[in-house]
């Protein structure tokens, strides 16, 4: 029985997550607990290059690291002392959070330039956050503990930034590099029973939202591929109407094309990338926009096609006679029809979005001109 980091994923809630190991079902640790492990694998890189995590530090990293309680949304910042003084039942005085404010500042400069992305303002960049739950679980007794404990976070991310050498990687690049990533994503870490004499696999799912723009239909899914020695990635839609119209590795945050990433199959319903290269890099962002087969897409835009030279008809001749009115309009049931078909997925409805959209509105007009013209002939009559 051990724990094995399987992988890292966004922060937020998991959806249908389901996880098996080689000798049956495995269990996702509770978030503080890895959060503690994550903790220790950052002492560990700090012991490396000499720097000693004291036990106030370490439990504020590890509050940082578990906290899941972010107060930002849409990238605004809320105000630090209106959540403070919720957090606490009293608003602490104004030069403590001032000083808390400037910590924050402080360990912002350093992290958030080694975000492959800035996704959201999170604990490790503004470590005052985690103090109410600190506060409430007996952690930290007074003001002043927690100011000593944020003062220490400060000076080990100093310490790590005169350290860091672009030239070459140390421990404390990773160490920094590691920390802001976990502002944006955490390691899933599951316990689970294993073979000690034999390979095995660990096959884990889950569910994500899949947000489409408008009218492109473009789409974005992030995934490491560089956290094993070769990775293996596999894009496909599932849904026989769709297919794949373009698709790119990019790196996160920037039109710049992945580094080591490397497609080497393709067809209109998926594609394959292998990465192999040990510069490669370690997280990229699968830029794809889906599409219905041609045949599919050509109908519904033929339909609002012949129900607007229908229109144009109309308002052309003006006919008020009932049976040329419905001679006319007659083929707008076929756009009916076209428009109560069902597809076999959710995707391919969101797909039909615009299409069905031209098609309501061409048939919405023919059928109000054609009864506006009909009322009118019935008015010219009497």
């Amino acid at each position: 029985m051990l724990a094995l980091n399987v992988a890292p994923l966004p922060r937020g809630p998991l959806l249908e997550f389901d996880v098996h190991g080689p000798l049956g079902d495995a269990w996702l640790l509770p978030r503080l607990e890895i959060a503690a492990r994550q903790g220790l694998y950052l002492e560990g890189l700090a012991a490396s290059f000499g720097q000693t995590v004291s036990p106030e530090l370490r439990v504020l990293l590890a509050a940082l690291l578990g906290f899941t309680g972010e107060w930002f949304a849409d990238g605004k910042v809320a105000d630090l002392e209106d959540y403070l003084k919720e957090g606490f039942g009293d608003r602490p005085p104004d030069d403590v959070v001032q000083h808390w404010r400037a910590i924050a500042e402080d360990c912002r400069d350093v992290l958030r330039p080694r975000l492959d992305e800035f996704r959201n303002y999170s604990a490790p960049e503004n470590p005052a956050m985690v103090l109410p739950e600190l506060f409430a679980n007996g952690q930290v007794n007074s003001f002043e503990d927690a100011s000593r404990a944020l003062e220490q976070y400060r000076e080990l991310l100093r310490v790590c930034d005169e350290k860091a050498s672009s030239a070459s990687p140390n421990a404390a690049n990773d160490l920094l590099n590691s920390l802001a990533d976990y502002g944006n994503n955490f390691d899933l870490i599951v316990a689970m029973l294993v073979p000690l004499d034999e390979p095995f696999m660990v096959k884990f799912s889950e569910r994500r939202d899949l947000s489409l723009s408008p009218f492109r239909n473009l789409g974005t899914q992030d995934l490491v591929i560089a956290d094993a020695q070769t990775n293996h990635v596999t894009f496909k839609v599932t849904d026989a109407n769709v297919r794949i119209g373009k698709f790119s590795a990019r790196q996160p945050g920037t039109s710049d094309f992945a580094y080591g990433a490397f497609q080497a199959r393709e067809d209109q319903q998926g594609r394959a990338i292998y990465a192999h290269d040990a510069e490669r890099d370690y997280r990229i962002r699968l830029t794809f926009r889906l599409a219905f087969l041609r045949r599919l897409q050509v109908v519904p835009y033929l339909a609002a096609a012949i129900l607007f030279m229908l229109v144009l008809a109309l308002l052309h001749e003006r006919p008020g006679d009932l049976k040329d009115l419905a001679l006319i309009v007659g083929p707008s049931a076929l756009a009916a029809s076209v428009l109560l078909a069902r597809e076999p997925s959710t995707l391919g409805s969101r797909l039909r979005q615009l299409s069905s959209i031209v098609l309501a509105v061409t048939l919405a007009a023919l059928i109000l001109i054609a009864a506006i013209l009909y009322v009118s002939g019935l008015i010219a009559a009497e």
